[in-house]
This record gives structure tokens, C-alpha cells and sequence, in this order.
């Protein structure tokens, strides 16, 4: 009962993360206007903006103008959802919770964004790491230790992509990458940064990989445009914070029973 309403909570959110999105990079108010269809400007009802619903009942289209709504309103709202329920499943229903749960909402925001528009805004990028290191705090207390690692491990998940950054000078890792990888590291331990930038990679071959597939099967000759690694390295981040370490367990396992 509690998962279904923290994941009904995480669609409200969703539907408010896609203004966000929308907006903001435009430098556009998120409060006003109200509303309203990007391709004909008309208002929309509240029956028209309830999460994925709505999308479902018009069939991805614009009740006035008929024009398509991009799934990708949907996907957001469901992706915000399974954040919202993961986060309690992970550290249970408190304030270390909301903030992993925000702090998902502000990779989610960060990715897509660099992935529309090849930019990462330096606000997000430190509203990250103030939120990270609040999530940290709620859950490992100040201590030395924790203190020790808020520093090192912003380092200690840079290392690699500050270096590609460094020496390709800025061509194949932008610096928004690396202050990414610095905000979401506030925290980590050494496994945690390894976890982290291996996801990272991992999942950025296999995206590029999947392209060129594509290209090959459909024979298409277009170059394939320039890959923003910033939903790479959100991927990254949320999936170390939650499970890095039992990830770094995992595999520590497998090499010791060979």
C-alpha cells in the first residue's frame, strides 16, 4: 500500500519534472503561464495532464491541435515512479529517502537535458552536490570518516574523466562531465567511484554499439551525432549510490570462487 502511494507521489513529481525540463533551458517561468500545448499554444485541462493517463486516453496525441506528445513525458513520469519506489526499498520511508529520491529526479533532469541540448547548467551540477552531501550526511552521520569521504570521493570519481578531459583537451569529455561526476561522488568510497565510472562506460559502449547496429541493419550512412555522456554518468551515480558497494561485493565474490 505505502509503494503504491510514494509511486503515485513519484508520477505527480514526474508530470512537475517535465516542466522543469521543458522550461528551464529556455530560461521560461515553471509557474506561469499554465499548461499548454507546445505546437498550438491552447491550454490544457487538468483531465489532460494526469500522469500517463492522459497520454494513454489521448494516444499520444494533442486533443486540439492532433499533433504527437512526445513519449518521453510518460517515460519521465514512470521513470520518477520506480525512483520514488526504489528509494524507499533501499533505505525505507524517511527523509534519506526523499532526498535519494530527489537527488534521482535532478540526474533524470541533468540527462536529459545534456541529451537535448549538449549542456549541463552549473546551478544543477551544484544543487547536486549539496543534495548529495545532505543524503550522505542522513545516512552516515559526521563523523572523520564521512567527512574524509565527502572529499575523496568527488576525487576519487573523477579521476578518470578528468584525465580523458585533460588530455583529449575538452574534445572527448566535456568539463560539464566531470563537475557531474564530482557532485554525484560527494560520498563515495574507492568501490563506489570504480562501480560508478564502470557502469558509466559500460552502458555508454553498449548505447553506442546499439547506434551503430542500428545504422548497419537499416543501412544508413549518416554519422552518428555526437553522444552527450551525461545520462551515462547519471546512470552511473544513482546506481553506485544505491548499490555500489554490493555490486563491488558481488564481483569480489565471482573472482575469489574462480
Amino acid at each position: 500500500m505505502i509503494e503504491a502511494i510514494v509511486g503515485m507521489l513519484g508520477l505527480v513529481i514526474g508530470s512537475f519534472l517535465n516542466v522543469c525540463i521543458y522550461r528551464l533551458p529556455r530560461g521560461e517561468s515553471i509557474i506561469f503561464p499554465s499548461s499548454h500545448c507546445p505546437n498550438c499554444g491552447k491550454a490544457l485541462k487538468w483531465y489532460d495532464l494526469i500522469p500517463v493517463l492522459s497520454f494513454i486516453i489521448l494516444r499520444g496525441k494533442c486533443r486540439y491541435c492532433k499533433n504527437p506528445i512526445s513519449p518521453l513525458y510518460p517515460a519521465v513520469e514512470i521513470l520518477c515512479c520506480f525512483l520514488a519506489i526504489a528509494s524507499i526499498k533501499v533505505v525505507g520511508l524517511n527523509v534519506s529517502a526523499f532526498l535519494l529520491f530527489v537527488v534521482g529526479c535532478l540526474l533524470l533532469y541533468i540527462s536529459i537535458v545534456d541529451f537535448k541540448t549538449y549542456e549541463m547548467s552549473v546551478g544543477s551540477i551544484l544543487l547536486l552536490a549539496i543534495l548529495k552531501l545532505m543524503f550522505e550526511v542522513s545516512i552516515k552521520g559526521i563523523s572523520k570518516s564521512s567527512i574524509l569521504y565527502m572529499v575523496l570521493g568527488s576525487i576519487l570519481n573523477t579521476l578518470l574523466v578528468g584525465l580523458i578531459y585533460a588530455v583529449s583537451r575538452g574534445v572527448a569529455m566535456g568539463l560539464g562531465d566531470v563537475l557531474l561526476l564530482m557532485a554525484g561522488g560527494v560520498g563515495f568510497s574507492v568501490r563506489q567511484a570504480i562501480v560508478c565510472n564502470f557502469i558509466a562506460f559500460t552502458v555508454a559502449f553498449i548505447y553506442v554499439l546499439a547506434l551503430k547496429l542500428n545504422q548497419i541493419i537499416l543501412r544508413r550512412n549518416r554519422k552518428v551525432r555526437e553522444i552527450p555522456f551525461g545520462p551515462f554518468l547519471s546512470i552511473g551515480i544513482f546506481i553506485s549510490t544505491i548499490a555500489g558497494e554490493t555490486i563491488a561485493d558481488f564481483y569480489y565474490q565471482l573472482i575469489l570462487v574462480r
